[in-house]
């Protein structure tokens, strides 16, 4: 039973550090086309994907799209 535990609790640490050191590349489409943002990772990424939306200095919002080919 402590075995299964041990492994189930690597297992969690596992998946955690994982999701923490994803990455991705994101855009958002303006009028004028595609515009690359970059790529961000861990909680960066995290922000960005709940947020949803960027915000250019003239205050125009634009949705964001993260990870798509």
């Amino acid at each position: 039973m402590k075995k299964m535990l041990v492994i189930a609790s690597a297992f969690g640490l596992f998946s955690v550090s994982c999701a923490k050191n994803k990455c991705a590349e994101c855009h958002y489409d303006a009028p004028s086309g595609e515009v690359e943002m970059g790529t961000f990772c861990g909680d960066e990424l995290k922000n960005l994907e709940e947020l949803g939306t960027y915000s250019d200095s003239l205050g125009n919002t634009y949705v964001v799209h993260c990870g798509e080919h």
